[in-house]
C-alpha cells in the first residue's frame, strides 16, 4: 500500500497551504475595506456636525474651515486639484506621447536602452523632492518673470507634469509597440514615410492604450500630495489663475495631518475630502482599466480586417501629402517621384527632431533638479550631520535618528508586506483557476494600487493608531506603508512567476508532484531573482514616501526607535518640515537630507538592476 502524499488534494496540509495563500490574496480586500470604512466613518461624523451639510459641501463655493462661521464648500479644493492636474496633463501628454512615439518608432535599440530608463528615473524621485525643487527653484523663477505669488499653482503644475511624464511614456510606449508590425509594413509598402506611418497609422491604432495612460496619469496628478502642498500653498479659493495660490484636496488632508488645522469639524472634514479624492481616483482608474481591456481584448481576426482596410487608408494619407489637399488639383500616383516627395521627407526630419526633443526636455528637468539639490546640499554632508540628532539650531542639526528610523520603518514594512504579496501572487498565478472571485481579487489589487498615498495615512491614523491603539508608532507606520506597497509586490511577483517556463511545472507534475510541490521546489526558486527585484523596488518606493506617514511620524526625537511601539522619524518627513522652514539654513539641511535619500535610493535601484542582470546571465532557459 502506497503512502498518501500529505500535500495531495484534500489533505489537511494542502488545505492549510491553500487557505494561507488565499488569505494573502484576500488582504487586498481587507485593505480596501479598511479604506472605505475609514472614509465612510469619518465622513458621516463630519456631516453630523452642525456646521456641515451635504448640500453645502457639494454645492458650496467657499472653503473656510476655521473661524466663527466655517464654510465647507468643496469646489475651491476641486478647482485647485483640477487646475494643477489639468495643467500638468497639458504639458505631459504631448511630451509623453511624443517621447513614446520616438522611442518605439525612430530610436535605435542602443538609444532606447539609454533614454527610456533615464525618463523613468523621474518616477523614482520622491514627491517631496519635487516639492523642494518647485518651492525653492521653480517658484522664484516664476515670481521673477511673471509676477506670481510666493506659493503658486504654476510651479506645482510643472513638477507634477514631470512626475506623471514617465507614466504616459511607459504605457504609451507599450501600447504603440503592441501594434502588429504588418500594419507598419503595409503602410510603408504603399509609399508612406516612416513619420506618416507612425502618425497616421500606428498612433491611431494605439489610441486606447494612450487614453489609458492619460487616465492613470490624471489619477496620479489628482492624488499627488507633497509637491502641491509645498509649492501651491494652503489658500482655498475658486479660481483658475496658475500664478496665484491654491489648495488641493490632498493639500488640505496634509494640512490636517501636520496639525495646522485645529481639532473638530475642520479636522473631520479631511475624511470627507479624502472620500471625494478616493471617488475621483477610483473612477479614473476604472476608466483606465476599461481602456486597457479594450486594447487587449481585440480579437486576432480583426487584424486581417484592419490590414484589408489599410490600403485605402494609406493611399488616402499618401495622396493627401502628395497633392497637398488642394481642391481641383490633379490626382497623382503617390509612388511616383514628384516635387512633394522632398517636402514629405523634410517634414519627416522636422517632426522626428521635434518629438525627439521631448525627451531632452525631460532630461533637462532631471539635470536641473539634481544640480540644484547637489549645489545646495553637498556642502552640508559630513559625519556630524549623518550622526547627530535634529536640532532647532541649524548648525547643530543632524539626521542620525532619522536615518535609523527610516531603516527600521522599511524593514518592518517588508516583514508585513513581502510574505503577503508573494503569497497572493502564488495563489493568483499558480494555485487558483479563473473564477469571479479571482477576478474580483485582481481588480481589487489594481484599484488598491491607484489609491492616493495620503488616503493610506488616514487609514493608519484612524484604524491602526486610534482603533487598535498602536498610537503614533513604528508599528502603525509600517502597517500603513505595507498596505501601500502590497499591490506593487503582488504585481512584480506575478511577473516573476509567469516568467518561469511552463515546462518546469509540467515536468514536476508528470513525476507525481502536487501543484504546491511543483511551485515550492521548482517555480519559486527560479522566480526568486524577479521577486527580489520587485521587493527592492518596493523598498525604494516606501523609503521615499511622505504622505502615508505624515499622520503617524514624530516631528522630533533625539533617539532612534528601540521597539515597534516607539515613535519614529523618517527622512521624507524631515525633508518636508525643513523645506517649509523660512530659514535658508534649514532649507539647505533639507537639500543635504535629499542627497542622502537619493543616494540610498540609487543604491537600492542598483541592487535591483544587479540582481536582475545576474539572474538573466545565469538563466538556462
Amino acid at each position: 500500500m502506497t503512502e498518501a502524499n500529505p500535500l495531495e488534494g484534500d489533505s489537511p496540509k494542502h488545505k492549510f497551504v491553500l487557505g494561507s495563500l488565499f488569505a494573502s490574496a484576500s488582504l487586498s480586500v481587507v485593505a480596501s475595506a479598511l479604506i472605505i470604512y475609514t472614509l465612510a466613518e469619518g465622513t458621516i461624523e463630519f456631516f453630523l456636525a452642525e456646521e456641515a451639510t451635504l448640500l453645502g459641501f457639494i454645492g458650496g463655493g467657499e472653503w473656510v474651515p476655521n473661524g466663527r462661521n466655517p464654510r465647507f464648500g468643496i469646489w475651491p479644493l476641486l478647482s485647485g486639484s483640477f487646475l494643477i492636474a489639468g495643467g500638468a496633463l497639458l504639458i505631459a501628454v504631448p511630451l509623453g506621447v511624443s517621447a513614446a512615439l520616438y522611442l518605439s518608432e525612430f530610436a535605435s535599440n542602443r538609444s532606447r536602452k539609454i533614454l527610456k530608463p533615464a525618463v523613468e528615473i523621474l518616477s523614482g524621485i520622491p514627491s517631496v523632492v519635487h516639492g523642494f525643487f518647485a518651492l525653492l527653484v521653480i517658484s522664484p523663477f516664476i515670481r521673477t518673470y511673471f509676477d506670481a505669488s510666493y506659493f503658486n499653482a504654476a510651479s506645482a503644475i510643472i513638477v507634477v507634469a514631470a512626475m506623471i511624464l514617465p507614466i504616459i511614456v511607459s504605457i504609451s510606449d507599450d501600447a504603440i509597440r503592441a501594434i502588429p508590425r504588418e500594419m507598419r509594413e503595409a503602410s510603408l509598402a504603399l509609399g508612406a514615410t516612416r513619420w506618416e506611418t507612425a502618425s497616421r497609422v500606428v498612433l491611431p491604432a494605439a489610441r486606447s492604450g494612450i487614453v489609458a495612460s492619460v487616465l492613470l496619469a490624471l489619477a496620479r496628478a489628482v492624488g499627488e500630495t507633497m509637491a502641491v502642498t509645498l509649492a501651491a500653498g494652503s489658500v482655498a479659493s475658486l479660481h483658475l489663475d496658475p500664478l496665484r495660490e491654491v489648495q488641493t484636496l490632498t493639500a488640505y488632508i496634509a494640512q490636517v495631518a501636520t496639525g495646522d488645522i485645529p481639532p473638530g469639524t475642520a479636522t473631520d472634514a479631511g475624511f470627507a475630502v479624502g472620500a471625494t479624492l478616493f471617488i475621483l481616483t477610483y473612477t479614473a482608474n476604472t476608466l483606465a482599466i476599461g481602456a486597457t481591456k479594450k486594447r487587449l481584448g481585440r480579437k486576432p481576426g480583426k487584424l486581417s480586417k484592419s490590414l484589408g482596410n489599410l490600403s485605402r487608408k494609406a493611399r488616402s494619407v499618401i495622396s493627401s501629402f502628395s497633392n497637398g489637399d488642394i481642391p481641383g488639383r490633379a490626382q497623382v500616383d503617390p509612388l511616383s517621384p514628384n516635387s512633394t516627395d522632398l517636402k514629405r521627407r523634410r517634414s519627416e526630419v522636422i517632426w522626428r527632431r521635434l518629438i525627439g526633443s521631448s525627451l531632452l526636455l525631460g532630461m533637462g528637468f532631471l539635470t536641473i533638479l539634481l544640480h540644484s539639490v547637489i549645489k545646495a546640499g553637498a556642502p552640508g554632508i559630513d559625519l556630524a550631520f549623518l550622526t547627530d540628532y535634529p536640532s532647532s539650531r541649524a548648525h547643530l542639526a543632524g539626521i542620525g535618528p532619522v536615518i535609523l528610523g527610516s531603516i527600521w520603518l522599511i524593514a518592518l514594512t517588508m516583514v508585513f508586506a513581502l510574505p503577503a504579496g508573494v503569497g497572493a501572487a502564488v495563489y493568483l498565478t499558480e494555485m487558483s483557476r479563473p473564477s469571479p472571485i479571482n477576478l474580483f481579487l485582481r481588480r481589487t489589487i489594481q484599484n488598491l494600487a491607484a489609491v492616493p498615498s495620503i488616503i493610506f495615512g488616514l487609514v493608519g491614523l484612524y484604524v491602526f493608531s486610534r482603533m487598535l491603539g498602536f498610537g503614533l508608532s513604528l508599528l502603525t507606520g509600517s502597517l500603513t506603508l505595507a498596505m501601500m506597497v502590497l499591490p506593487m509586490i503582488v504585481v512584480t511577483s506575478e511577473e516573476a512567476l509567469l516568467a518561469v517556463p511552463k515546462g518546469f511545472r509540467e515536468g514536476a507534475l508528470a513525476v507525481g508532484a502536487t501543484r504546491w510541490q511543483a511551485v515550492r521546489y521548482h517555480v519559486l526558486p527560479n522566480a526568486v531573482p524577479g521577486i527580489a527585484t520587485g521587493a527592492i523596488l518596493s523598498v525604494a518606493r516606501a523609503l521615499g514616501e511622505t504622505a502615508p506617514i505624515l499622520f503617524v511620524a514624530s516631528i522630533f526625537s533625539k533617539t532612534a526607535p528601540t521597539g515597534v511601539l516607539d515613535g519614529f522619524m523618517a527622512m521624507p518627513i524631515q525633508i518636508f518640515f525643513w523645506t517649509r522652514h523660512p530659514s535658508q539654513s534649514f532649507q539647505d539641511l533639507a537639500a543635504s537630507t535629499i542627497l542622502v535619500l537619493l543616494m540610498l535610493l540609487l543604491i537600492l535601484n542598483a541592487m535591483a538592476l544587479f540582481v536582475r542582470n545576474r539572474a538573466e546571465a545565469r538563466r538556462s532557459w
